[in-house]
């Protein structure tokens, strides 16, 4: 890993650990059309409220692979995650592993779940088949 990743890596960790928001630049397309590439992203930490369908969090994939991804569905102990882009199965996500989440205003929140239910549909339908 690069030195300015692992620099990078350790400040995210630290600023969302001391209760403070950062700000990044997003890299990847797993969060098209929502989030682009390059764009400017803040992340805040979760103090304390209860995260909700909708949502965008980043959490760690393993010690080293920070991801913002959607929350498409809320447990007790932890959440289901996908990318806007993704139309495979959601990952599985520990509550623990989750560092913070992008603020999104109400009505954000609506467009997502406005566009979800088609989406869902047309991504079931792009979907490779599973031959018998």
């Amino acid at each position: 890993m690069r030195t300015d990743q692992q620099l990078f890596l350790a400040v995210l960790r630290d600023t969302l650990s001391r209760g403070e928001s950062v700000l990044f630049r997003v890299r990847g397309v797993s969060m098209l059309p929502w989030l682009r590439e390059g764009q400017k992203v803040r992340v805040t930490p979760l103090g304390g409220r209860p995260l909700r369908r909708g949502d965008i969090v980043l959490f760690w994939r393993g010690e080293n692979e920070p991801i913002l991804h959607r929350v498409v569905a809320v447990r007790e102990d932890s959440v289901d995650c996908r990318g806007d882009s993704g139309y495979g199965k959601p990952e599985h996500v520990r509550l623990e592993q989750v560092a913070g989440r992008v603020p999104l205003a109400a009505w954000q929140r609506l467009v997502f779940r406005m566009v979800h239910p088609p989406r869902k549909l047309v991504n079931r339908w792009l979907a490779p088949k599973k031959k018998p």
